[in-house]
C-alpha cells in the first residue's frame, strides 16, 4: 500500500483499489480530479480498480467531475459514510456514474467489498 496526500485530500493506493479521503469543505473540480487521475493512472497504469470515496468530512463534487473526470480502468465506486445526507447526495451522484456504484457506512464492509470486486 502507497499513501499519498496533498492539500484536498489523502489516497490509500492498494493494489485492486484506492481509498480517497477528501479533506473538509473541498470543492472537487475538474483541476483537483485531474492531479487524482493523474496520480491513479500512473499507479495503476492500465489495470483495472475500485475507488472507495470515505466520506468523513463534508465537501462537494462538480458534476463534471463524473462527466468528464474517470478513467476506463476504474470499474466501480463506493461511497462511504454514515451521513444520511450523504446516502441522498450519493443518489443524486450514481445517476452520474455509468459503473458500478454503491454505498456503505462502514470502510471494512467498502473494503472487503473492494477485493471481491475482482
Amino acid at each position: 500500500m502507497d499513501v499519498y496526500s496533498n492539500e484536498f485530500c489523502q489516497m490509500e493506493l492498494h493494489d485492486r483499489f484506492v481509498i480517497v479521503t477528501m479533506n473538509e469543505n473541498v470543492n472537487l473540480t475538474l483541476t483537483e480530479a485531474t492531479i487524482l487521475r493523474d496520480k491513479l493512472k500512473k499507479y495503476y497504469n492500465s489495470n483495472h480498480f475500485v475507488m472507495i470515496s470515505h466520506r468523513k468530512y463534508k465537501h462537494k463534487v462538480c458534476d463534471q467531475v463524473y462527466k468528464q473526470g474517470q478513467l476506463p480502468n476504474m470499474k466501480g465506486l463506493a461511497i462511504v459514510s454514515s451521513d444520511d445526507k450523504e446516502r441522498d447526495r450519493a443518489m443524486i451522484e450514481q445517476q452520474l456514474y455509468g459503473k458500478s456504484f454503491t454505498f456503505f457506512e462502514d470502510l471494512e464492509e467498502a473494503k472487503s467489498w473492494a477485493e471481491g470486486y475482482f
